[in-house]
């Protein structure tokens, strides 16, 4: 059954209706997107795009089957969009770590009341940026910063052909081709100074890496090139699997095998480095309640 409104050309039972919008974000996911190319251009010539800020010159949001829904919810506006969105499609697809953990916006604290202002005037800013799925219901997510164009692209044909994309339960490390280094890392830091081009695990070489506790999926790319895993993709299936698991204790108990020091003196080391912990998660509630006294802004 499709939208309320959308109507199917006679005897095209296999054509879609599907739409793309941006809330509050930098447009990463968007040129993620529009970087599938050739691929995405074939398949949606199969189907009707039937709304999209990127690819139409249209203002109102049209009933659809399927929504590519980027950014979080930070806005008056942007939240009437997600709402509308909702009411008039079938199945909405978070993409990016914005949309599906509330993305850097996230970390921003609440925002001070906002004197009342008329309708007319420039959207007010929502207290706190919130995942996409605190407002509405969500299909599927695609976590990333942005989400690698050949993952989107999978979960928008899974979503349309109604199969089960292939889900990561592993680490980024799992895909790293980095080894571990002989001897003890006696400190921590953010900055990577040269860089690190040999094959040398950056956990080892001193550097804080996320990747022991980051859904994989992104075939380690920044890893291998010698920058250290932000943590873009989220939270792993082991830290998400248990409230014995967080992304702070999991990644101080990884530090402490890796570096070869005491749990006690690793937590002490990162204690400044919260906000790169929870640098993408910080606005989730999930996130948040799996280790509060551990968050930044708490």
């Amino acid at each position: 059954m499709r939208p309320p409104g959308v109507q199917g050309a006679p005897g095209d039972e296999g054509l879609m209706y599907i739409a793309t919008a941006a809330l509050s974000a930098c447009g990463g996911c968007e040129n993620s997107l529009l970087s599938i190319g050739e691929p995405l251009v074939a398949f949606l010539s199969e189907h009707t795009i039937s709304f999209s800020s990127l690819l139409l010159d249209r203002h109102s949001v049209s009933p659809s089957d399927v929504v590519l829904v980027s950014g979080c919810v930070r806005t008056t506006e942007e939240l009437r969009l997600a709402l509308e969105i909702d009411r008039t499609s079938r199945k909405i697809v978070a993409v990016g770590s914005c949309a599906v953990y509330g993305g850097v916006a996230g970390l921003r604290g609440p925002e001070p009341p906002q004197d009342e202002r008329p309708d007319d005037t420039l959207p007010q800013v929502e207290p706190v940026a919130e995942p996409l799925d605190s407002r509405v219901a969500v299909e599927l997510y695609v976590p990333g910063c942005p989400p690698p164009p050949r993952l989107i692209f999978d979960a928008l044909k899974s979503v349309v052909e109604g199969y089960t994309p292939l889900h990561f339960d592993g680490t980024v490390c799992s895909d790293c081709p980095r080894t571990l280094p002989r001897g003890r890392t006696k400190s921590l830091t953010l900055h990577p100074g040269r860089g690190h081009d040999e094959d040398v695990c950056l956990l080892g070489k001193g550097m804080l890496c996320m990747g022991p506790v980051t859904r994989g999926g992104c075939r380690a790319a920044c890893t291998s090139a010698g920058a250290a895993c932000s943590g873009c993709r989220g939270p792993s299936d082991m830290v998400l699997s248990s409230q014995l698991h967080s992304v702070y204790s999991d990644t101080v108990a990884c530090l402490a095998r890796t570096s070869r020091q005491r749990p006690e003196k690793v937590a002490g080391q990162i204690s400044t480095m919260l906000d790169i912990l929870y640098l993408y998660t910080g606005g989730d509630p999930e996130t948040r309640a799996r280790a509060k006294e551990r968050v930044p802004g708490d």
